[in-house]
């Protein structure tokens, strides 16, 4: 049987797979071909896009990942591939939550008012 990931890395993993994945043009529907899920809704809970339940991976599935977007399973588990962790100051990662000062907000729950870096850069 393969090892669990903790659910902390799980949403660190999705947030990965969503920017490699729109990095390269492909839908959920092509992930999901790739990986052999059976449906869009587990890509999207993958990415942790189902009403705020992550799906959880195991180290199988994080390496077939990290096959498929060409990089190293510890990258996908260990920093963001949007922002490395690291957004700049007075910006919040959409893709995994990083805040300047290292914390992570969770959905609409910021801890202080912060600008995303999308709706700064188109306005």
């Amino acid at each position: 049987m393969r090892d669990k990931i903790p659910a902390e890395q799980c949403v660190i993993i999705g947030a990965n797979i969503r920017a490699l994945r729109l990095r390269k043009g492909w839908s959920q529907a092509r992930l999901g071909e790739l990986m052999g899920w059976p449906s869009n809704s587990t890509v999207c809970a993958a990415e942790g896009h189902r009403s705020e339940r992550q799906r959880g991976f195991n180290s199988g599935e994080v390496e077939q990942l990290a096959a498929i977007f060409g990089v190293c399973p510890s990258q996908l588990m260990m920093r963001c591939a949007n922002c490395g962790g690291h957004p700049p100051a007075g910006f919040a990662c959409l893709a995994c939550g990083a805040t300047p000062d290292g914390n992570h907000f969770a959905g609409s729950a910021l801890p202080y008012p912060v600008q995303h870096c999308h709706s700064a850069a188109t306005g």
